[in-house]
């Protein structure tokens, strides 16, 4: 068994261009995801050109999830509150949809990120996101997006086309890492959104399992798919997927300009 910790590879996202450069924006920008990463820095080299991701979202079961989250640091740890993921039947327009929401409260960090998907392609259909005062608004046609962002450095319209199967923001990688048929030396490639307030980018992601871990958490201790997560050379991502009922248990996120600092998350509670 190749074991495989948090800190051992480094890792993800930096902060949005349309929220503050402050360094706890930096940490928030992180808790957002691969998907839907905004504006990046990392050390690794470009994923190979991505192709269409295909999950089948009729096999997802619904749950919420609740994550303990901490800042890491050299050998410290600073507690950030809970993130909350929940993944709900729904209806966007009269057609079947999930929804996934994640909502982040405690230590400095608040926000709400809703997206509403087509219910068996997980195709996306409405994308609304807050942290603090910026706010962002998407609605998806076919293979277009259209909406805008709102900061206090001003507002910005988005219209761009979006490649089928893109990855849009944490709860649907949560999501689709749930679905995949992940074993070892699995890989496979997807777009990854990018929102900043110059504009809506897609970034080729490449989804790798590059080790196993049995991995202790609050909620206990799991037998684990280790993945990567690679948008492009910008982020990276690692997901400790349970080997069965699979569930992401813990993840760990590089928080650039903070000296080498992870955002991890590790799971609390499941309903």
């Amino acid at each position: 068994m190749s074991v495989v910790r948090a800190r051992s590879i480094s890792r993800k996202v930096g902060a949005p261009r349309w929220a503050a450069r402050a360094p706890w924006r930096a940490v928030v920008a992180a808790v957002m995801c691969v998907a839907g990463a905004r504006e990046v820095t990392a050390q690794f080299a470009p994923a190979p050109s991505a192709r269409t991701l295909r999950v089948d979202g009729t096999r997802l079961p619904r749950g919420q999830f609740v994550y303990e989250t901490v800042l890491e640091h050299d050998l410290t740890g600073t507690s950030l509150g809970t993130r909350t993921v929940t993944m709900a039947p729904a209806a966007y327009k009269g057609i079947g949809a999930w929804l996934f929401v994640e909502s982040k409260a405690g230590a400095r960090i608040a926000g709400t990120d809703s997206l509403y998907v087509e219910s068996s392609t997980l195709r996306p259909l409405h994308w609304s996101s807050t942290i603090g005062r910026a706010r962002l608004g998407l609605e998806f046609r076919d293979d277009s997006a259209f909406g805008g962002t709102s900061a206090p450095a001003g507002q910005r319209s988005i219209v761009s086309a979006v490649p089928p199967g893109a990855l849009v923001n944490a709860a649907m990688l949560d999501a689709v890492l749930r679905l995949l048929p992940i074993h070892a030396a699995w890989e496979d490639s997807a777009n990854t959104l990018s929102v900043s307030l110059g504009g809506l980018t897609t970034l080729p992601t490449r989804i790798s399992v590059i080790g196993e871990d049995n991995v202790r958490v609050p909620a206990g201790q799991f037998d684990c798919w280790v993945v990567s997560v690679r948008a492009a050379d910008v982020t990276r991502g690692l997901y400790w997927v349970t080997k069965t009922d699979p569930i992401v248990v813990r993840s760990a996120l590089d928080v650039p300009g903070m000296n080498g600092a992870q955002y991890v998350s590790s799971l609390v509670a499941r309903n």
